[in-house]
């Protein structure tokens, strides 16, 4: 059989980007000590805090999305410009509201929770995944948050 150039060149494209994102949810005891003292130095971790579930869209010095017993947190990095990175949390104690947008079945959008504030600042912190691993997320961050402020 012949195969056209640009049909194997598609196909491994394809293959490559499929087989690079990583779409599985992690509890924070599978992050190495490593992967914690670089989220504690971004000043998204204190030392007494515990990292419930992470995910991520990128290699993980770019992006992280998590929770943990204190608060929910995202962070992008942009190495080459600064100016577009950012680092975003909201102590659970300081949270109005937390609304859902499940995009779990869209291919090249990933779910996400979008947390307000009661200053009135918003911010969204995205998980990628099946249905399941992103119900889950939902439910256990915002779970975390009602518990801690007797909701």
């Amino acid at each position: 059989m012949r195969y056209s150039k640009n049909l194997v060149l598609t196909i491994l494209t394809i293959g490559t980007i499929l087989l690079s994102c990583d779409h599985s949810v992690r509890r924070g005891t599978e992050l190495s000590t490593a992967d914690m003292k670089y989220i504690k130095g971004l000043g998204l971790l204190d030392d007494d805090e515990t990292l419930i579930l992470f995910d991520g869209q990128s290699d993980f010095k770019t992006s992280g999305n998590f929770f943990t017993d204190k608060r929910i947190a995202s962070y992008w990095i942009d190495k080459r410009d600064e100016t577009k990175s950012s680092r975003d949390f909201g102590l659970y104690s300081d949270i109005d509201t937390i609304l859902t947008k499940d995009l779990s079945r869209s291919l090249t959008y990933a779910s996400y929770l979008e947390v307000v504030m009661h200053d009135g600042r918003t911010f969204k912190v995205y998980v990628d995944g099946d249905s399941i691993e992103v119900r889950r997320f939902f439910n256990r961050a915002i779970s975390e948050w009602r518990i801690k402020n007797n909701r």
